[in-house]
């Protein structure tokens, strides 16, 4: 055991860092410790806060714990906003009148920015943001949203299209990027516009509320000469556009589709035509079939193709000799069965 005069003799930098790897109310609670300790976790850096790891009440599972969001103010008010660069928040049900709080709370991580409703966007010092929650978030008519930010985590329920055609378009150093929208079968088109020079890694996950038989509809647009790689994860196939996607080396797809599907297969095959270039490729059973439904028509050369991994089932055993007549640079083929109840 190291003695406690060893460990008071450690810098403040040096015992933030060891007391980073706690959560946030264990790390407060050492200013009890001695007079040395009664400061320290103001000078933290990432926080972390999660109401699941508070003692509750019978009857209290669903809700927040009481005081929680005070015991965030409070730390926010001694600690030093702008040196902030790990922000967690987890709360098990937000109610109105803390969503109101939260959004004061967040003011205090960018020292009172006032350029949008959450004043997170201004911040210089998150470089990971993570955004789980069905928050109300307006991007600003102009300029630049979390200017230093290169890990974006986002859920987004029944997303405004005002959110989702300009938010993945105004982030300059954005590198990873992960997306989860829930929409629903009422509304228009929801549409996801991401452009980005920076961007290295993304991944799209859209669910839909009537799954098989929604009506809901979603178009994706991207631009990003630096992406690598590529997943994307659907219960209905959307159309996709993209542009410039030079660096692209690795493509997942994992979109269901059916016989009973309302959406136009060949969506499979042009989805394919514009990722050609990729030299890794994934395809789930839903994208087998569409393209064994669409491929009679024509189908694109997949001449960069070098990795090919598919799910195959009753359906898809047609297909699978063109597409690797069109890999004339294949090495590698991995088939998983695929078995439907």
């Amino acid at each position: 055991m190291v003695p406690a005069y060893r460990i008071n003799a450690l810098p403040d930098s040096v015992l933030c860092h060891i007391l980073s790897y706690l959560p946030t109310k264990n790390v407060v609670a050492t200013s009890i410790l001695a007079r040395r300790w009664k400061l320290v976790w103001t000078s933290l850096q990432k926080l972390y806060f999660d109401d699941r790891q508070s003692r509750r009440l019978p009857g209290m599972m669903g809700d927040p714990m009481p005081g929680f969001e005070d015991f965030i103010e409070r730390v926010l008010t001694g600690t030093q906003p702008m040196n902030i660069t790990i922000f967690f928040m987890h709360c098990s049900k937000l109610l109105g009148v803390m969503l109101g709080r939260l959004n004061y709370i967040l003011t205090r991580i960018t020292a009172l920015s006032c350029l949008c409703q959450i004043e997170l966007y201004a911040s210089p010092s998150v470089e990971v943001l993570k955004l789980m929650s069905d928050f109300l978030l307006k991007v600003p008519a102009g300029g630049t949203c979390f200017p230093n930010v290169k890990i974006l985590t986002m859920q987004l329920e029944s997303p405004d299209n005002i959110l989702t055609e300009k938010l993945f378009c105004s982030c300059p150093s954005l590198e990873e990027l992960s997306i989860q929208a829930y929409l629903n079968d009422e509304g228009p088109t929801t549409k996801f516009v991401i452009s980005s020079s920076t961007l290295k890694q993304c991944t799209l996950w859209v669910e839909t509320e009537g799954e098989m038989f929604t009506q809901a509809e979603y178009k994706v647009r991207i631009t990003a000469p630096s992406l690598e790689r590529l997943h994307i994860m659907s219960d209905i196939f959307g159309k996709f556009v993209v542009h410039d996607l030079n660096s692209l080396t690795d493509v997942i797809l994992d979109i269901v589709y059916g016989e009973w599907s309302r959406v136009d297969p060949n969506r499979s095959i042009q989805l394919l035509q514009q990722l050609n270039n990729t030299t890794s490729l994934t395809v789930s059973y839903g994208v087998l079939c569409a393209l064994d439904h669409a491929y009679h028509k024509w189908f694109p050369a997949l001449s960069y193709l070098q990795h090919l991994e598919v799910a195959v089932g009753a359906i898809g055993w047609a297909v699978l000799p063109v597409i690797l007549s069109s890999s004339v640079h294949l090495q590698s083929l991995v088939l998983r069965k695929v078995i439907i109840s």
